[in-house]
C-alpha cells in the first residue's frame, strides 16, 4: 500500500523480530525506523537491482545517508541511500545479489523495507 509507518507502539511481529536479531547478537532497529512496501528493480541483467524511496519515506532528507535496511524480516545490511538525481526527490539503494538472495527475492519482487537511519 506504499503507507509510511514510525516505529512507535511494538507490534507482534516488530517484537518478534526485534528478538530474533537480539538472539543473533544484532543490533536491534530502533524506534526511528521507517517501513514501507517496495519493488526490486533491475534496468538490465549486468546492472544490480536497486529500490526507490519515496520522498515521504526520507522525509527532511536532502543528501545521501547510511542506514540499516531489512527486506522483509532479513538483515539488517547497511546500505547507501542516495538522491535520484536533478529535478526528483526520489533517492534509491542498491541491492548486492547476496542481499536479494538471503531475502529470497528477485527482480520485480514486492518487499516490505524497513530504514533505520542510526541517527
Amino acid at each position: 500500500d506504499g503507507a509510511v509507518t514510525t516505529n512507535t507502539a511494538w507490534t507482534p511481529v516488530q517484537f518478534r523480530r526485534r528478538s530474533n536479531e537480539q538472539a543473533h547478537d544484532r543490533r536491534p532497529m530502533t524506534d526511528n525506523c521507517v517501513t514501507f512496501s517496495a519493488r526490486i528493480l533491475r534496468k538490465q541483467d549486468d546492472l544490480p537491482r536497486y529500490i526507490v524511496v519515496r520522498p515521504e519515506h526520507v522525509s527532511g532528507r536532502t543528501t545521501a545517508f547510511t542506514p540499516d535496511v531489512m527486506l522483509n524480516d532479513t538483515g539488517p545490511f547497511e546500505r547507501n541511500i542516495r538522491p535520484w538525481g536533478k529535478g526528483s526527490k526520489a533517492f534509491f539503494f542498491n541491492l548486492t545479489a547476496s542481499q536479494c538472495a538471503k531475502a529470497k527475492l528477485d527482480t520485480n519482487d514486492e518487499c516490505v523495507v524497513t530504514l533505520d537511519p542510526k541517527t
